[in-house]
């Protein structure tokens, strides 16, 4: 796990930066403390940073949201965190989600992020470990949504808060839909290419990555052609490549990856960009030529591939 304030920066930059929302105003400083202490909690007890961890990072923080989450007596909600222990170590795609319900809010209600809005889109969304880690610190949820709204100045009914698309299952850290969820008739597709994998045709490393490569771009074209949504496509992906590659490995752990070359030294300032751009575009052109060739090698392997 990366240093908190190296990881919360990124996330800072990711929600703010989301796509279909212009800001005009930077974040707060109070939201940004609200977040280094959220990740710098997780990062304390060696968890990934979820919407819980975000709520302890408000409560530590100072103003309204802050105050409307101190239980008044009893354990405070870094204390019961501790004591809960996560629901999941994977849940950054959801205070991500988080982040950016609070900056559209903020947009459009022309103010600057605060953890204010970021209390209510974790309140709205709802989650489990957030509404579990209310529950255990005595804390009414409707009651500190209130309390938040009010600090904004938006009305105590206000209906819950649009939230943006999660990042597709499969995706960052959120984990792909289970193998029984998948699409069955493009899994049955998949299952077929594992049990004829051209495996007996990996000769050198680089036949691996272009097996990976190869297979990736099936089942890419397959989650197309079915019209897949990006749930399906993305764990389809994830759920083959992890067993094109687990049967790569037991067919030849000698091709390991080739060690990384010593940097080279960079030309001078003038034509460092020239020979940059020559060896990126060489680089790429030789891996296309490699997966090419490799396609054209192993091509009978999959005659009689069923169609979905």
């Amino acid at each position: 796990m990366g240093h908190p304030l190296a990881v919360y920066t990124s996330a800072v930059i990711a929600a703010v930066s989301m796509r279909g929302v212009v800001r005009n105003e930077e974040p707060d400083g109070p939201y940004l403390e609200a977040i280094q202490c959220a990740f710098g909690f997780a990062h304390e007890h060696g968890r990934g940073c979820g919407p819980a961890e975000f709520l302890v990072g408000i409560s530590e923080g100072r103003g309204p949201a802050a105050a409307a989450l101190n239980p008044g007596s009893g354990r405070n909600l870094r204390e019961v965190a501790a004591a809960t222990g996560p629901a999941s170590d994977r849940a950054g795609y959801l205070h991500m989600q988080a982040q950016q319900a609070a900056t559209a809010m903020a947009a459009a209600r022309k103010q600057p992020v605060s953890p204010e809005h970021l209390l209510v889109t974790l309140l709205d969304q709802g989650t489990p470990e957030a509404t579990g880690l209310l529950s255990e610190a005595g804390l009414d949820p409707p009651a500190v949504r209130r309390a938040a709204l009010a600090a904004i100045g938006a009305p105590a009914d206000l209906p819950p808060i649009p939230l943006p698309a999660l990042t597709p299952a499969g995706t960052l850290d959120r984990p792909p839909l289970p193998v029984a969820d998948l699409d069955a008739r493009a899994w049955n597709v998949l299952r077929w290419r594992h049990e004829h994998l051209p495996l007996g045709q990996l000769r050198r490393p680089g036949d691996v990555q272009a097996l990976s490569h190869l297979e990736r771009a099936a089942a890419w074209r397959l989650a197309g052609n079915l019209n897949l949504d990006d749930d399906q496509r993305y764990s389809l992906m994830w759920h083959h490549d992890h067993q094109v590659a687990e049967r790569a490995t037991q067919a030849r752990p000698d091709l390991t990856p080739a060690r990384p070359r010593r940097p080279r030294r960079l030309p001078r300032r003038g034509l460092r960009n020239i020979t940059v751009g020559w060896a990126a575009w060489f680089g790429n052109r030789r891996v296309g030529l490699r997966d090419r060739w490799f396609r054209l090698r192993t091509a009978g392997c999959y005659r009689g591939c069923p169609q979905p």
